[in-house]
């Protein structure tokens, strides 16, 4: 006759099982967790690009406004840019440092300003604009004495966003 065993766990095997069941839980738990940081890295980059984009957009929509480039002379590029619109007004777009941003992304950052004057010589506060505040580089190269290109770098503590743009200033067609 054959003895019966008893159909039970011996400790051993409780350990082993439950050695795999918290490997195959903290696996999956690192798992999860490693997605939801990469989400959340890859909505701040979407934000910055919305942001960065929008204040790009002004940027554009100023330069489309001028007439004639000043300076960067064709086939020069400067990190800044002076030109001319229709009311014969000059318009300077500058980098100004941004000590606030720089302390606490630990980078140099610039602001892009742009102040439109008359030929008076005197500064009025009224026609300064801050239109990109998180900038650690830029150029413009004029094209033509009509068009520019604008290389620009935009950063925040989670990263950096580069803009590359052609950009026609207006064409008046002769008009004196």
């Amino acid at each position: 006759m054959l003895k019966q065993r008893k159909q039970a766990f011996t400790i051993v095997e409780l350990v082993v099982a439950t050695g795999l069941v918290a490997l195959v839980g903290i696996t999956a738990m690192r798992m999860f967790s490693s997605v939801g940081i990469a989400q959340q890295n890859l909505s701040q980059q979407a934000l910055l690009q919305m942001e960065s984009r929008r204040a790009f957009d002004n940027l554009v929509d100023q330069i489309r406004m001028g007439t004639d480039i000043v300076r960067p002379t064709t086939g020069e590029t400067l990190p800044y840019m002076v030109f001319k619109d229709v009311i014969n007004q000059m318009t300077i777009l500058y980098l100004e440092p941004n000590n606030t941003n720089a302390n606490l992304i630990k980078k140099r950052v610039y602001r892009l300003v742009s102040y439109r004057g008359d030929y008076s010589g005197k500064y009025q506060e009224d026609n300064e604009k801050i239109l990109l505040d998180s900038v650690s580089e830029l150029h413009f190269t004029s094209l033509s004495p009509t068009s520019v290109q604008v290389n620009a770098t935009v950063i925040n503590e989670k990263g950096e966003y580069q803009f590359l743009a052609h950009i026609g200033l207006m064409n008046l067609g002769g008009i004196e």
